[in-house]
């Protein structure tokens, strides 16, 4: 690889997006979209190209569509309703109330934006801790481990999960069947592993109690819940479905998404505002920010020195599995795939791998962006928010304290699905 000014650009637009993604000194937003458009400026991309190769329309229209629906289903107070519901049937039991929480966000997680889900479900969490006189700390993590967890299992419940399901051609059905599996496998490890880590933590103290609240006075809309339940119904069955029939999940979100809004009573300005439009320019920035490191030759280079490592695709599997799972653990799970996506596929192009033999590889990178989520604080956008919402407590979720709880449940998950991999792909294949 021959170093030019372009290389130099590319390089320098990445490595500050990725300062800023780490740091949070800079909002990683601006700091995105501002190394995007220096590229365009320069030259180091041209706009027509980025716009047509390297722009991910279909990424974006799926968050679009996911959350425009994700947001109108949250006004209607379900997500309360059944995390409320859940205190009562516990009857206020600490260890259960933790393990029901982290289920009810794991599966959300898996349906939903797992952001979004930590974003209405935190709150409650806290307000079910506090209930039960108990500080929220040791809850709050678990439900966010688990909605990292949860997301792992759909081509919907995570955004680098979008990212490489475009990319690879990999469907809503592929996803469910292939990682499905591991991710109730990986909830039940982590939540195990929670528990015995935190066994005293977790013990009755006489304390507990039925709570004494009504919890149907969160459903303020039942038409609305009704009609935002059977569309979110309607969109998972079309993704299901519908590509079989060239039809992208991106339009089956969307037209979800249009079909709540035409049957909305709100204003369209509130509706839109559902879409966290941060996000969504990040995600443009990051594509241009790829597409330049691509187009310069540095995805190439890097591609051949991993496809050089080895040529066997066991061994290649797991070593993207182990090495991804680290790097979005300290780098954080969309930026870090969102490069490692190119590479692979140079790579796998040179060792000479078919589609289908491909495909282990895929889903190793798309565990490790999972359960990398889980080691540390800025591994995931959940986690992140779940920081956000515990700064309102007394015990707030800081890098080291999340890290005692986060860096084990990490390697234990990254071993099973070292030998789920194995398994699965190389032994019952």
């Amino acid at each position: 690889m021959k170093f030019d000014y372009k290389i130099v650009v590319a390089l320098v637009a990445f490595v500050f997006a990725y300062f800023a993604v780490v740091t949070d000194k800079i909002s990683r937003t601006k700091a995105v979209v501002f190394g995007a458009m220096l590229l365009l400026v320069v030259g180091v991309l041209e706009a027509e190209v980025a716009w047509v190769e390297y722009i991910d329309f279909e990424v974006l229209g799926l968050l679009i569509g996911m959350m425009v629906i994700a947001g109108v289903i949250g006004e209607t107070g379900i997500f309360q309703f059944v995390a409320l519901k859940a205190v009562r049937w516990t009857k206020g039991r600490y260890w259960l109330l933790t393990v029901v929480l982290s289920v009810i966000t794991a599966v959300f997680s898996a349906f939903l934006d797992n952001v979004t889900t930590i974003l209405l479900l935190g709150p409650i969490t806290i307000f079910a801790s506090d209930a039960l006189h108990r500080k929220p700390l040791l809850m709050l993590i678990s439900v966010t481990l688990a909605s990292n967890i949860g997301g792992m299992g759909t081509l919907i419940g995570d955004p680098p999960h979008m990212l490489i399901g475009s990319a690879v051609g990999l469907s809503f059905n592929d996803f469910i069947v292939n990682l499905g599996p591991m991710a109730i496998i990986a909830l039940i490890a982590t939540l195990g592993l929670v528990f015995v880590m935190n066994r005293r933590q977790l013990r009755r103290t006489g304390a507990e109690y039925s709570p004494k609240f009504d919890e149907s006075r969160y459903l303020k809309d039942k038409r609305k819940t009704i009609i935002s339940l059977v569309i979110l119904t309607l969109t998972i069955v079309g993704f299901t479905i519908l590509p079989s029939y060239n039809i992208s999940v991106a339009v089956v979100a969307l037209f979800g998404a249009s079909a709540l809004m035409l049957l909305h009573k709100g204003k369209i300005d509130k509706l839109l505002g559902h879409v966290e439009w941060p996000l969504i320019f990040f995600f443009f920035g990051l594509f241009v920010i790829t597409g330049a490191l691509q187009e310069t030759g540095v995805v190439a280079w890097v591609g051949d020195q991993l496809a050089g490592v080895t040529t066997d695709p066991l061994f290649f599997t797991i070593l993207i599995l182990w090495a991804s799972t680290l790097g979005v653990a300290f780098i954080s799970a969309v930026p870090f795939v969102a490069v490692m996506i190119p590479i692979i596929m140079h790579a796998t192009a040179l060792m000479g791998l078919s589609p289908a033999e491909s495909e282990p590889i895929w889903w190793s990178l798309s565990i490790a962006a999972a359960i990398g989520g889980n080691g540390t604080v800025i591994g995931a956008a959940a986690t992140m928010a779940a920081v956000s919402i515990s700064e309102r407590t007394s015990e707030p979720i800081t890098f080291r304290n999340y890290l005692r709880y986060g860096m084990p449940t990490l390697i234990f998950t990254l071993l099973i699905s070292t030998g789920y991999l194995w398994l699965r792909y190389f032994v019952w294949n």
